[in-house]
């Protein structure tokens, strides 16, 4: 399972110097990595180790013996650093891996995961009207319990909820509670799921909501001035080095006073007021929690030397919705969701229709650190060689680290439907009509979009961003048909499907409201032609074309008939057998040109050749071909590309000894 791996980039030179430190190293490959350093200068050895208590804070003594490997005072002084505080927050992230990317469909349960799809339930034009004019994060919420019902006829109603905007930008910084009613997610025309399935467990997340001192907690987290600390992070098999992360130090939150700002955030508590007294015990509690979690995860200074990783937890996800680029002006809205156990899912209803948004996950993660010091440093010689003794003053240091996870780009459409049945029938007395009977297909599939027209371009890529899927399949569900469909038809048996693009007759539907249709067709009999059908859905997204069909009025003294089969479009060679050319073309004498005549006048009474092969000619032809010229030229049926062959026949007398 693919990692984040995080380093502190300010390197702690002792452990360094003993090959313990954490470095970023380049490969051949112009790749690189985190591992660790090679330096074998020092030897460093744990003498003890005391844990103590300050307050209400753990620490620990620990006592270290370190050897110089050449023995030199030198080397161990340059080695270690005295006074200098280090921070170690040395973990890795699991990464989030798409449960919809093609690739992905061997993903462990074990493994981080994440989805997100739009969903898209009814249509509703005068809410969609409506939206318009709305910011999203003042569009209809599930907090607002509105059915669908409410949705559909709000304009008939005084006082609707639906159009009752009157939270200001509250909600522009939403937190989401993790009890989405299942009813309003059938209520609502659309929206937008996302599901996170993190192998990190939420243990604070869920602490935090059962003393109801979550939103103060997460208020401060994101208002308050935070440490900016440098990491190297790797993912896959290139490192960020030195990269800036802006971490707040928990212990903070103690120590000051948040207000929320309930013009700017909407959190899980909105009804809540609780005293001083009633918050000031909140926060006590929390405390204890975070001291029960610090002695559980805190890591001694021999873990760290031997690069244990920390203890972390998940405090809540964000997602950054961006109005179609993920830039700080187009942002539109921050989403929070309080980490769960496992599955944490957030429900964003505050969509519309046909917009293009960019949803940014970011990760908060609560990692119990170290933050350490070396002190009393004594040297010491032992058969002439250096060593020396110090005390490391070790400390938990617990920090948010916020961690980028992914960004999805989702349009919110209306799936198109799934390819109509089609129906032929005709009169018996008519002779120049064809009826066509055209009904949806109730039910949802994946399939490849199959365009025919340029237009239908613009469909793939809709589809494209609204579902997630790579394997280029796209959902096609058939809810409440608007009954409209397009009708095409050729006289010629098509040889490709694109063939159709302008052979459209038109659309039809019926004048009342139904979602069948019936198209009735003017032909001639006896006369082959060729079908093709689609769907259009309410918002003018066309399903797959039907099967071809090929249909003959065929007409008689009494009765008429539809004759009707499915064609198939002859298929394309993919490839054929390669043929030399010269394979294909022989060219050489006929037989006539190359029989020796025995009965010549140069062999009689001669009882050998010698002196008579200038004299002797070969074949029986009139016209010979020997030292004669010819020009051959080929030409392309298809192409119309011309070779031209120059041909010279020679015939060769090979003279004997005697000739000379």
């Amino acid at each position: 399972m693919s990692k984040k791996k995080i380093s502190n980039s300010v390197i702690d030179t002792l452990l360094l110097s003993a090959g313990k430190s954490k470095v970023v190293t380049q490969t051949s490959r112009g790749t690189s990595k985190i591992e660790n350093s090679e330096d074998r200068k020092v030897k460093i050895k744990i003498l003890s180790s005391d844990i103590r208590e300050d307050g209400e804070n753990i620490y620990e003594i620990c006592k270290i013996r370190i050897d110089a490997t050449d023995g030199r005072k030198a080397t161990i002084s340059n080695a270690i650093s005295i006074g200098s505080v280090f921070s170690n927050h040395q973990t890795s992230i699991p990464k989030m891996v798409d449960v919809n990317e093609e690739d992905s469909g061997d993903v462990s349960l074990a493994a981080s995961t994440f989805s997100i799809d739009s969903k898209f339930n009814y249509v509703s034009r005068d809410y969609d009207n409506l939206q318009s004019s709305v910011d999203e994060w003042n569009l209809n919420s599930f907090l607002d319990n509105c059915s669908k019902d409410e949705i559909l006829n709000f304009k008939k109603r005084k006082n609707s909820r639906v159009t009752k905007f009157t939270r200001g930008d509250r909600m522009r910084n939403f937190v989401i509670p993790q009890n989405t009613p299942a009813k309003f997610m059938s209520e609502a025309p659309y929206y937008v799921k996302i599901g996170l399935n993190d192998t990190i467990a939420g243990g604070i997340s869920k602490f935090l909501e059962k003393i109801s001192i979550y939103d103060e907690f997460l208020n401060a987290y994101l208002t308050s001035n935070k440490l900016d600390l440098k990491f190297d992070i790797q993912q896959d098999q290139l490192v960020s080095e030195n990269s800036s992360v802006l971490v707040y130090d928990v212990d903070s939150f103690f120590n000051s006073e948040h207000e929320l700002d309930l013009n700017n955030f909407y959190g899980l508590n909105q009804s809540l007021e609780s005293s001083k007294m009633s918050y000031d015990l909140r926060k006590h509690l929390f405390k204890g929690f975070l001291k029960n979690s610090t002695e559980t995860g805190f890591r001694t200074y021999e873990q760290i030397y031997n690069n244990i990783e920390c203890s972390k937890e998940v405090l809540c996800y964000s997602i950054e919705k961006f109005d179609q680029f993920e830039i700080e002006s187009a942002k539109v809205q921050n989403l929070y969701a309080p980490a769960t156990t496992m599955s944490t899912s957030i429900i964003d209803t505050q969509v519309k229709y046909g917009k293009t948004y960019v949803y940014k996950a970011t990760g908060h993660y609560m990692i119990i650190g170290n933050s350490y010091s070396y002190r009393n440093i004594k040297y010491f010689v032992e058969d002439k060689r250096y060593y020396a003794t110090a005390e490391v003053v070790n400390r938990p240091f617990i920090g948010i680290v916020p961690i980028n996870l992914f960004s999805s780009l989702k349009t919110i459409i209306q799936p198109p439907p799934v390819k109509p049945q089609v129906t032929f029938k005709t009169e018996n007395n008519s002779t120049k009509e064809i009826q066509i009977y055209l009904s949806p297909t109730k039910s949802e599939i994946e399939d490849y979009f199959i365009p025919i027209t340029q237009q239908d371009e613009n469909q793939r890529i809709l589809l494209e961003s609204f579902y997630s899927k790579t394997d280029g399949k796209a959902k096609f569900s058939t809810g409440v048909g608007s009954g409209l469909f397009e009708v095409f038809r050729m006289t010629e048996p098509p040889k490709d499907i694109s063939d159709f693009a302008n052979k459209k007759l038109g659309e039809v539907r019926m004048s009342f409201r139904t979602t069948d249709a019936i198209f009735k067709d003017k032909v001639a009999s006896n006369v082959d032609y060729y079908y093709l059908f689609r769907q259009l859905n309410e918002k003018g997204l066309v399903s797959n074309p039907t099967a071809i069909y090929k249909a003959r009025l065929v007409v008689d003294a009494d009765d008429a008939m539809v004759m009707l089969d499915t064609y198939e479009i002859p298929k394309r060679k993919a490839s054929q057998p390669r043929i030399e050319f010269k394979s294909m073309m022989q060219i050489r004498p006929a037989i006539e040109q190359v029989v020796f005549e025995e009965s010549q006048p140069a062999l009689f009474e001669k009882n050998t050749l010698a002196g008579t092969l200038d004299q002797l000619v070969l074949g029986l032809a009139k016209h010979k071909v020997w030292d004669r010229k010819f020009k051959l030229r080929v030409k392309s049926k298809t192409s119309g590309k011309i070779i031209d062959i120059n041909i010279d026949f020679s015939l060769a007398k090979n003279k004997t000894k005697e000739e000379f």
